[in-house]
């Protein structure tokens, strides 16, 4: 038997090992995020479109709103869709988390 043939019929006779699945997990924050802050000069039309894009966002975790603490856990959901965002956007989230926090309490 040639050696090409030999060398599929030995690994033909091993077991496949299992397979390997990962088992980590996304990390989750342990502390809040803090308040974004602003920078730059601030664009009022993409002020105006991130406040929308927040609401909408907002508009679907409101199951999310109805649990034990679900203000606090909206508001971090978008202080999280902040983070490297330019100045105009963060200011149109902040609009929304102002709106929910004074609401909130």
């Amino acid at each position: 038997m040639n050696p090409t043939a030999q060398a599929a019929l030995d690994r033909a006779r091993h077991p496949t090992p299992a397979p390997v699945f990962s088992t980590m997990t996304a990390p989750k924050p342990d502390k809040p995020l803090p308040m974004p802050v602003p920078t730059g000069v601030i664009n009022q039309f993409m002020r105006l479109q991130a406040r929308e894009d927040a609401r909408d966002m907002v508009a679907s975790l409101k199951a999310k709103l109805n649990d034990t603490n679900g203000v606090a856990q909206v508001i971090e959901v978008l202080k999280r869709a902040c983070i490297d965002r330019p100045g105009s956007v963060v200011q149109g989230y902040l609009d929304v988390i102002q709106l929910l926090q004074a609401h909130g309490q």
